[in-house]
């Protein structure tokens, strides 16, 4: 017998250690197939399908994979960033650089904000530009110079190098303005962001509070220290580079979203949240708390947290793979302007269920049972207070009942109305 129960605890420290190790270990990093194909152009191609099948493998060698959502959910995934590695990686330029669109309904990555419009540009390190832009009437704008591409080789997530905020910046009476990014500040420059050694991802967050009103403007950039002549033709050198950056970002990204996504998943018991904390590397005034949902078919979890007068605050629910859930035609997200406190106290409330609970701050999760919850909170002049913390329950039935008795209700048809309300509104915002 005490050679039985010396086996149990035995493998039971082998399985601990094991998901310890998937949970604390460095996410894995692409490392180029070897081809006996000689034309270096088709061979950078085959390095790129097989990077497809690579970053695939991840996501089949995952202990979530067996569920079928999930299953689904990884494909579409492994094409979200086929895309966007296209985008960013192969076909984006230093020397030419442009403000693309870095997260659309084409290429979810990271646990995107639904309430942020993301743009994304490639900079050389010792490169100068020039951004100009409009304000437009979001509710907040931000600028981030960071080192390498967020989650692609050492990159991290997003090791700052400059951050810039609107409401530092100069503009004129329409709200235009002009950034220099460069690695000196030039002489009665006033709005500037220093350029320096690593510096490579420029992103840019407009983010929207009001679905329905807020707006911005493109953005345009330059670089002012090239020659002032058009882009020589295209070569196979560059198509070559291209591929391996898009198999390289493809790869790289996936494998570090997932890491992240388990350690949000194991850090805390399920349908819990870590208290809010200032967000590392990420925004300065910026704090964030993730958690984890995991509910059967009569289980409501609630959400309950502070109003702590921050200019913008929202909470998601995301996938196990990182990835936000349906925003446009599901309320899986929720931001302050949406949410809206109780008037009789300063607490906020939010409910995830499977089913609508016929109130107005109901997370859905859009089929999910288990997934991952984000909670920002952007532009804080002071930490949070112990009473600004989230707290969560899971209510049954009963309680539930309870809890919404007194609180407005939505009727289903309602609840469509504000569906295609929320859902016209992303088309608008992000066009396409």
């Amino acid at each position: 017998m005490k050679k039985i129960s010396l086996l149990v605890i035995v493998l039971m420290l082998i399985v601990a250690g094991f998901y310890a190790g998937r949970m604390t270990a460095p996410a894995p990093r692409y490392e180029p197939s070897q081809t006996q194909i000689d034309d270096p152009l088709d061979a950078a191609f085959e390095g790129f399908l097989q990077a497809q099948r690579d970053t695939l493998a991840l996501y089949k060698t995952h202990s979530n994979f067996d569920d079928p959502l999930a299953r689904a959910e990884a494909y579409r995934g492994l094409l979200y960033t086929i895309v966007g590695s296209i985008k960013a990686g192969a076909l984006m330029s230093h020397d030419y650089p442009r403000t693309m669109r870095g997260v659309d309904w084409t290429s979810k990555a990271g646990l995107d904000n639904p309430d942020n419009n993301y743009f994304f540009a490639l900079l050389d390190d010792e490169g100068s530009y020039r951004l100009t832009g409009k304000r437009g009437n979001t509710t907040q704008l931000i600028f981030q110079l960071v080192i390498g591409v967020p989650g692609v080789g050492n990159a991290g997530s997003s090791t700052n190098v400059s951050v810039l905020y609107a409401d530092e910046m100069e503009m004129d009476d329409d709200g235009n303005f002009e950034i220099i990014v460069s690695p000196e500040r030039p002489e009665g420059v006033a709005n500037w962001m220093k350029n320096a050694p690593g510096a490579e991802s420029l992103l840019v967050r407009f983010t929207h509070s009001d679905w329905e009103k807020e707006r911005l403007d493109p953005l345009y950039i330059e670089r002012l220290d090239s020659e002032k002549v058009p882009p020589i033709p295209l070569t196979e050198l560059d198509m070559i580079g291209g591929f391996e950056r898009a198999s390289k970002s493809m790869y790289d990204r996936t494998a570090s979203w997932i890491a992240i996504a388990d350690r949000m998943w194991s850090l805390v018991p399920n349908n819990t949240i870590f208290n809010m904390r200032a967000t590392p590397g990420g925004l300065v005034g910026q704090y964030s708390a993730f958690g984890n949902f995991k509910l059967e078919p009569d289980e409501t979890m609630l959400i309950e947290f502070g109003d702590t007068g921050a200019p913008y605050m929202g909470i998601q629910l995301g996938n196990r793979w990182f990835v936000s859930m349906d925003y446009e035609n599901h309320t899986s997200t929720l931001n302050m302007n949406q949410l809206g406190c109780r008037e009789d106290e300063s607490r906020c409330y939010a409910l995830i269920s499977l089913e609508d609970p016929g109130v107005a701050n109901w997370l859905d999760p859009a089929g999910h049972d288990e997934g991952l919850i984000f909670m920002r909170w952007q532009g804080l002049d002071s930490p949070p207070t112990e009473a600004d913390q989230p707290s969560t329950r899971v209510l049954n039935p009963e309680e539930l009942a309870a809890f919404i008795e007194n609180l407005p209700k939505v009727s289903p048809e309602e609840r469509w109305e504000r569906i295609q309300v929320r859902r016209k509104a992303v088309h608008e915002r992000f066009g396409g």
